[in-house]
């Protein structure tokens, strides 16, 4: 037996059907995925403003004004590219270049100094020198007086007289310069004009104090033995 129905209300509200679990979880995941792409969002747009905060914190990049620079757009430093070859400096006027490219040293511009002025006669043997020598030989010993007189000449010229007044003989000659050892010794040839005495000889003077110098002679006599004079000599003029 069924049960009658009882009439429809017209004025009754329609129901909405409820809902399944499938609709349920599509707009779960609708929700969390819209959540997500917000969230993506937020963090890009701070991520970006932090760059933009530090960049311009730390003054103007590469393309911008350099701060030692007055002309806007002018880097601070240059970056060289990784294949470009390194900087050659220029070469000095006059300079040549080796092989590889390295400039050489230029060729030297020093002038070429002058002759040399030739040595002469210091000035402090200019004069008239004398006093007494000694002779040793192998059977006597000989005193004689020597004057020495020199003057001004340079090398290999002719800058004085010597004078032996012997018992036996007088020998008159003069005396070239030969050398000159600093201000302080002269050697002199010394070549015999007239007198009983031996053509040719050595003459060493060297200064001593108080206008004084130490005269020595040498030489080899006629009969081959060596002959030696030595005194001491005071300037007299």
């Amino acid at each position: 037996m069924t049960r009658p129905q009882s009439p429809l209300d017209p004025y009754a509200r329609p129901q909405r059907p409820v809902p399944s679990d499938s609709h349920r979880s599509a707009l779960v995941v609708a929700l969390i995925g819209a959540a997500a792409t917000i969230v993506a969002a937020l963090i890009g747009l701070f991520v970006q403003l932090s760059g933009d905060a530090e960049q311009h914190a730390s003054g103007p990049s590469l393309s911008g004004a350099s701060p030692s620079s007055d002309a806007p757009g002018v880097p601070a430093t240059s970056v060289a590219p990784l294949n470009s070859a390194p900087p050659t400096t220029p070469a000095a006027p006059g300079a040549s270049s080796g092989p590889d490219g390295t400039p050489t040293a230029p060729a030297s511009t020093v002038p070429t100094p002058a002759a040399a002025t030739p040595v002469g006669l210091p000035q402090e043997f200019l004069g008239r020198w004398q006093g007494y020598a000694e002779e040793v030989d192998a059977t006597r010993t000989d005193h004689y007086r020597v004057t020495v007189e020199l003057d001004q000449g340079a090398l290999r010229e002719q800058v004085g007289r010597v004078h032996y007044a012997m018992e036996s003989s007088d020998c008159y000659g003069t005396v070239t310069l030969t050398a000159v050892g600093g201000a302080d010794q002269v050697t002199l040839g010394e070549d015999i004009q007239s007198g009983n005495c031996v053509t040719n000889g050595r003459i060493t003077l060297t200064l001593r104090p108080g206008d004084t110098v130490d005269f020595a002679y040498e030489t080899i006599k006629r009969d081959g033995t060596r002959q030696q004079v030595k005194a001491g000599l005071e300037r007299v003029a």
